[in-house]
């Protein structure tokens, strides 16, 4: 190393410092002191102006002594000095530095003289990971040198990594190996002609059971491989591995292939590397879901016996709220002792002591025979990292020590069919309270979100045409059922107020019959001549989003949201609910008389009530009843009426920000958004003698989400928790008694 222009030196006992280059006007001053002593940080002053930024190092040395490294930028004119002091010597070194002072480069070997592995190890991650990007070193041909004769010194003939797939034309999966007690990678680079590169990798490492070398895989990107001889360096706290990098070709397997390959050769390498791809670009995410698609895991259960354990993982839903996960298993002698999750790391999450467990039946040894098994639920915490898991891995645990590897099959990669299944997941017979929140709406509510996002936009069609200025606009949702679509438009095509005031706008929630439909409106504006306006989701979005979309659409001032399956008893029905909405009086929100198909009453307004679980459900007054029957013939004001036809301002519906999108397929809306302009003190009532047909609940009979899971539960669990004080406060103070409400 060079000698300063000038060096006062009080102990002469004490070695010289050492200046030198690392490049770019970056000096290098180091010196080898006595390992007791305490050294103050340095002064460094040009023209008596203080000189930053610092860095420093402090390494042991074998011999009982430190040595010491600062790095500071020269300026470009005056003179530096740097005064070191130990302080229990009381000796000062003072370093004088011209700016006109030729100062050679670091030598590698002086540099590392007397310093033992770790020390190499540590100042080597200090160039890498700290001095190049600090003093914007890593391009300098000084600096890359320094570090090419340094690696030379300490790996003088580095092994070779080896690739092994690549990930479309963006990264390519490599394989190199560690010591086993290398401990944990901090960084990798590459390093070549043009400098060190960081590669933001996260690798992983499969165990040597034997001690020896460990596996190690990692992604890196294509563009960061030099075209020239590389090396690739991973750096950790306490170790340094040195290859030489690869040069990738066309001819690597890919990394669809390499799956199916090894899908079982180390079982959280395949979601290590899924989340790595997913993390790694903007489309990354949906490159990892199409490659768990195109190369899905073996399904593995083991099979269901008289006498020994079985097992299988029926559904694994992963969401960023968590992982729900059902199964069973059957235990006839008392073996089992846990089911356990596969992290990415290669780890293992007990699961045991959180199952929900119920009864079940499975298929057993021979054709068409059952056996009683026990059901289970759990909600996995979510890892870190954006990979969406289709797959994930389990183990079934035994006394003995044995685990066995349970792998699901295919998870829905749709939100709606993950909904839909997660609807599904635990049979609602076995669903409580604690069930419901602590296991099932977490991933519920997530995946419902997923959904709304996933919507899209609408397209809007226009059969006749349309009048310019409506007072009123019906609302229609449509969902597959299509029967009494006929009936609902002659009844209003033959209403005179209808044909004047009032523009019919569908919604059809069910896309995939957009042809079918738009040929049956066709037809019957051509039959009626009543203009209609259809607008077709891009994909379903449940009921509230049907009518927000709706709503969106409309021109009139009031706004009358009517289901599918009504149908008017008489023409004149929409007039005189529209005059009933009276600012006044405050009235935000009409209902009429319903009646089933014998003539019976479905609807007369709805009240809240509480079950034997404590749960608030919504309640049609009178429902069953006679059509005259006296008390469902009193005008008055309810806590609520039924979506199926309910009328309001447009003002009022926009104000409290239309229906709440965050309930399940389409349940407790309506009661939702009764409450929501009754928060605004307005009044909701109903109005007997305006009766319509309502086929109850045909449309939603179709929705296989809604009959055969426990969405009902989900909802009216959400509006519960959402409503509760102000339907108690409603409640208790009279208003919605079975018998005899407020008049208006």
């Amino acid at each position: 190393m060079a000698d300063s222009a000038m060096l006062t030196l009080l102990d002469e006992d004490l070695a010289s410092p050492g200046v030198s280059s690392l490049g770019r006007n970056v000096v290098l001053l180091t010196w080898d002191v006595p390992h007791a002593e305490r050294i103050s940080s340095p002064t460094l002053k040009t023209d008596g102006d203080d000189i930053w930024p610092l860095a420093s190092l402090r390494l042991s040395l074998p011999h009982g002594g430190t040595r010491l490294f600062w790095v500071f930028q020269r300026p470009p004119e005056g003179q530096i000095t740097v005064d070191l002091s130990l302080e229990a010597l009381g000796s000062t070194t003072a370093v004088t530095i011209d700016s006109d002072t030729d100062i050679a480069p670091v030598d590698a070997e002086e540099l590392v003289d007397g310093i033992d592995r770790q020390g190499c190890v540590a100042l080597v991650s200090a160039l890498f990971n700290v001095w190049g990007t600090m003093f914007r070193l890593q391009r300098n041909r000084t600096f890359i040198g320094i570090l090419e004769d340094l690696l030379s010194q300490m790996a003088p003939a580095p092994g070779q990594a080896v690739a092994v797939a690549q990930i479309a034309n963006d990264f390519i999966l490599a394989r190199t190996s560690l010591v086993s007690g290398f401990g944990k990678v901090d960084a990798i680079y590459t390093l070549g002609k043009n400098g060190p590169t960081r590669i933001p990798a996260r690798p992983y490492r499969i165990p040597d059971a034997k001690g020896g070398r460990d596996v190690v895989h990692f992604l890196i990107d294509r563009a960061r491989i030099s075209s020239d001889e590389s090396l690739l360096i991973l750096i950790g706290p306490g170790g340094l591995s040195v290859r030489r990098m690869f040069t990738p070709d066309g001819r690597l397997p890919s990394i669809e292939r390499w799956f199916r390959e090894h899908a079982h050769t180390a079982p959280g390498l395949r979601e290590h590397m899924l989340t790595e791809i997913s993390d790694r670009s903007s489309a990354g995410p949906a490159y990892a879901l199409e490659l768990q698609l195109r190369s899905p895991l073996r399904p593995r259960r083991i099979s269901s016996s008289l006498t020994t354990p079985s097992a299988e993982i029926v559904s694994a839903l992963a969401t960023p709220a968590g992982t729900l996960v059902t199964g069973w298993y059957r235990d006839p002698v008392g073996l089992f002792a846990g089911i356990e999750a596969s992290r990415p790391d290669g780890g293992s999450l007990d699961l045991t002591a959180d199952l929900f467990r119920f009864p079940v039946e499975v298929a057993g040894p021979t054709e068409g025979s059952r056996l009683g098994a026990t059901g289970f639920a759990v909600l996995v915490p979510a890892t870190a990292g954006s990979a969406h898991i289709l797959q994930p891995r389990f183990h079934l645990r035994l006394k003995s020590g044995a685990r066995h590897p349970l792998v699901p099959k295919l998870q829905p990669a749709d939100p709606v069919a993950a909904r839909a299944a997660a609807l599904r997941a635990i049979p609602a017979q076995h669903v409580d309270q604690s069930v419901l929140t602590q296991i099932l709406s977490p991933v519920i509510a997530n995946l419902h979100e997923q959904t709304r996002e996933r919507i899209g936009r609408p397209t809007l069609q226009k059969i006749g045409a349309p009048l310019a200025r409506p007072k009123a606009s019906v609302i229609i949702p449509l969902y597959k059922n299509l029967e009494f679509l006929r009936f609902q438009i002659a009844a209003f095509a033959a209403d005179p107020w209808i044909r004047t005031n009032a523009e019919i706008i569908y919604v059809l929630d069910s896309p995939e019959q957009a042809q079918e439909v738009e040929h049956l409106l066709g037809g019957l504006h051509l039959v009626y001549g009543l203009p209609i306006i259809l607008v077709v989701m891009e994909r379903n979005g449940g009921y509230a989003r049907a009518n927000n979309i709706g709503v969106s659409f409309a021109q009139g001032d009031v706004l009358a949201l009517v289901n599918s399956d009504i149908i008017p008893v008489s023409p004149g029905w929409l007039e005189k609910m529209t005059a009933r909405l009276n600012g006044r009086r405050r009235i935000g929100a009409v209902g009429p008389k319903l009646l089933f198909e014998d003539g019976s009453i479905q609807h007369a307004g709805m009240y809240f009530s509480q079950d034997h679980r404590g749960h608030w459900l919504n309640q049609h007054f009178h429902k069953g009843m006679p059509r005259d029957y006296a008390p469902a013939c009193e005008e008055r004001v309810v806590p609520a009426v039924t979506g199926a036809c309910l009328v309001t301002s447009k003002s009022v519906f926009d104000a409290v920000g239309g229906f709440t999108e965050d309930y399940v397929v389409g349940d407790y809306e309506d009661s939702d958004l009764c409450l929501k302009i009754t928060m605004t003190d307005r009044k909701i009532a109903y109005l007997p003698d305006i009766e319509l047909y309502h086929l109850e609940r045909r449309s939603m009979s179709l929705n296989a989400e809604y009959m055969r899971g426990i969405a009902w539960q989900y909802n009216c669990a959400l509006h519960s928790e959402r409503w509760r004080d102000l339907m108690i406060a409603a409640m208790q103070a009279g208003r919605p008694r079975k018998g005899r409400n407020a008049a208006i």
